[in-house]
């Protein structure tokens, strides 16, 4: 993270400039405060990297897009051939307002009702689900949808409190 601030942004005469030579201030006062600034190459040659990192014949990198839902930055990563793995009814709509087709959505709902997952159904995205009596409901209501499970071994640290 570090390494992608100091290439995108540089302390020079006194001033904080961009890669491209924008003075960051200058765009402060032209856009307002809060300003996020994205830099679609640095994005891209991340994707690339974890794209790379992995040698196998069919790999598709889905993006969670609670991260950042930018429209923006959903459509750029959508261009990269990104998936989108989505938590909600409102992130399934935005990935589809981004442009990615339902089958590149992933929907896994965290504590959602049964009616937020049927959207999602007709959405025609994919669903993945990790909560027992949410598959169950799941398999009563849509027999012939395909499903994927996530499977959460549960695995916690053990603490031990010692007393004196």
């Amino acid at each position: 993270m570090t390494n992608c601030l100091m290439e995108m942004m540089i302390l020079e005469n006194n001033q904080y400039v961009l890669n491209s030579d924008i003075n960051a201030l200058s765009l402060t006062e032209k856009y307002g405060c809060p300003l996020y600034v994205y830099d679609s190459a640095i994005i891209k040659r991340q994707f690339d990297r974890l794209n790379n990192a992995f040698d196998v014949p069919s790999l598709k990198i889905n993006y969670a897009c609670k991260a950042l839902t930018n429209l923006a930055i959903l459509k750029l990563l959508k261009s990269f051939g990104a998936g989108l793995d989505t938590v909600s009814a409102q992130e399934l709509e935005i990935g589809l307002l981004a442009g990615f087709d339902p089958q590149e959505i992933t929907f896994t709902p965290n504590c959602v009702s049964l009616e937020e997952v049927e959207e999602a159904v007709d959405s025609g995205a994919k669903i993945n689900i990790d909560n027992i009596s949410i598959l169950e409901q799941f398999g009563h209501h849509f027999p012939n949808v395909p499903v994927c499970v996530r499977i959460n071994p549960h695995i916690m640290a053990v603490v031990i409190i010692k007393f004196r």
